[in-house]
Parts: structure tokens; C-alpha cells; sequence
């Protein structure tokens, strides 16, 4: 697709060398016996603000692969469903049935904590300094309390990051 191209105002600072800013106020270039400077300001073309020009010949209509945001949301909460869930919609399609319906959403199973465990970090994460980061040192003491109230490194990690501002 070949564009033709128009130059505009200019945008060159002419007061650089001031350590100010200041444009000459030249709105189009004017193209100059030289070609390639303006004649209005005396500057380069390139300095001046280039527009594109598409002819409406050229423009093409693109279609879109969705129709709007809701289902480009449905599309991804299907994606996440299981190749098994997806046939077995597929067979049970032949009646109508709203999107609704069709559309669950696996969501992540939320941790629980016993009270012994969050007892345990917060005394743990109270003598770390309710932060995990710079423990390199401790790496391996860190997970073998992990290993012993039966929680992993990630999830002590996680809830120390949610906890710190109620109890530190």
C-alpha cells in the first residue's frame, strides 16, 4: 500500500543553543527551489511534522474476528475449559441453551490456613522482620519451617506479603 505524504508545521527549536525552546511558527512546508528545505523558515523538510495521505482507494475494510468485548470474554473463558468439557457441550448443543449455561470458570482454590499454621507464620515472620526478601541466607531454614507446619514456601511467602500491614 503506497501512501503519498504531506509536511506540516514545523517543529524544529530554534532556540536550542539558548537552552530555551522556540519554534518559528512556519504552519506548511513550502517547498524551495532546492527541494528539500522550506521556504517559508529556511529548515529541512524533515524537521517539519509528516502526515501520511491515504487515498480512499487504498483503504481496506478489515473484519474483525470478534463482535465485541463480551465475546472476546466468553472466548477466553472457554478457552480454559477442558477438551472433555468442550465435546460434551458440543454433543449436548442440539438444543438451545443460553451462554450463560455454557460458560463456567475454573477459578483457583483459595488457600486455608488452621490456626496453629497462621499462629506459626506470624510468630516466624515476626522474628524475619515480616519480609522475605534479602533471606537468601535463610533459604533453607525458611523451608524446612515450611516443611514442618505443612505449608509451602510460596504460600508462607504469599501470606506474609497480605499480612504484614495488620500485624507488623
Amino acid at each position: 500500500m503506497q501512501s503519498s505524504c504531506v509536511y506540516r508545521e514545523c517543529m524544529r527549536n530554534h532556540a536550542a543553543k539558548l537552552g530555551s525552546y522556540a519554534i518559528d511558527g512556519c504552519l506548511e512546508f513550502s517547498q524551495s527551489a532546492t527541494g528539500d528545505l522550506c521556504a517559508a523558515c529556511g529548515c529541512h523538510r524533515s524537521y517539519h511534522r509528516r502526515v501520511d495521505v491515504i487515498s480512499s482507494a487504498q483503504v481496506t475494510h478489515t473484519r474483525f474476528p470478534f463482535t465485541s468485548l463480551r465475546r472476546v470474554k466468553q472466548l477466553a473463558r472457554l478457552k480454559w475449559k477442558t477438551a472433555e468439557e468442550r465435546n460434551e457441550e458440543e454433543e449436548e448443543d442440539t438444543e438451545e441453551t443460553s451462554t450463560e449455561e455454557k460458560m463456567t470458570v475454573q477459578r483457583r482454590r483459595k488457600s486455608k490456613f488452621t490456626a496453629e499454621q497462621r499462629e506459626a507464620m506470624k510468630e516466624y515472620a515476626a522474628k524475619l522482620g515480616w519480609t522475605l526478601k534479602d533471606k537468601r541466607a535463610l533459604r533453607e531454614e525458611i523451608r524446612v519451617f515450611c516443611e514442618g507446619i505443612g505449608v509451602s514456601r510460596y504460600l508462607f511467602k504469599t501470606w506474609v506479603n497480605n499480612n504484614k500491614k495488620f500485624y507488623h
